[in-house]
């Protein structure tokens, strides 16, 4: 003869009640979670998240040419101009610099680019204005020449390599 189990009906409310509590709870802490995640996100991409038509499609495609996979990398130079730099890995010979700041400086974009195609090109790029030693004194839509055998100012460092920049100042 089978025996049956009588289960006492307190203790099966009482158990019933606690899956219900511990679940309810899950998703309370679930939920707070997710709303400090949400607070998170709305202040390190407040910017990005009021951008709205092409400015938005714009920021996308600039995020998705920094991700993994990309040949491009975001280089934190912040220490030594308040830069970011946007570094092609290929030949690390071209880059783009953003200010963190680019309402307290004419330099908010800065483009380094490889002369070689110049120099092949004719331009005799020593001819163009050097690239002057210290942050700020860059004159906009101006494009200097930067020879390698001076601490960079937008870097922090001795490039060892030639280049030509420009700056455009949009802030």
């Amino acid at each position: 003869m089978k025996k049956t189990r009588n289960f006492n009906p307190q203790f099966l409310a009482s158990l019933f009640a606690f899956i219900f509590l511990v679940s309810s709870g899950n998703s309370v802490w679930a939920s707070n979670d997710s709303n400090k995640e949400l607070e998170t996100i709305k202040k390190d991409f407040s910017a990005v998240l009021k951008l709205e038509g092409t400015a938005q499609k714009e920021i996308n495609a600039i995020a998705n040419l920094l991700a993994p996979g990309s040949k491009l990398a975001a280089i934190d130079i912040t220490n030594a101009s308040g830069e970011f730099c946007m570094l092609e890995t290929v030949t690390k010979h071209n880059m783009t610099h953003f200010s963190s700041k680019p309402e307290s400086t004419r330099e908010d974009i800065v483009y380094y680019l490889n002369p070689k195609t110049f120099i092949e090109n004719g331009l005799d790029v020593s001819k163009l204005p050097k690239q002057p030693s210290e942050l700020g004194k860059m004159v906009p839509l101006q494009w200097y020449y930067y020879d390698g055998t001076y601490v960079e100012p937008h870097q922090g460092t001795q490039m060892n390599k030639e280049f030509v920049i420009m700056t455009i100042d949009v802030k």
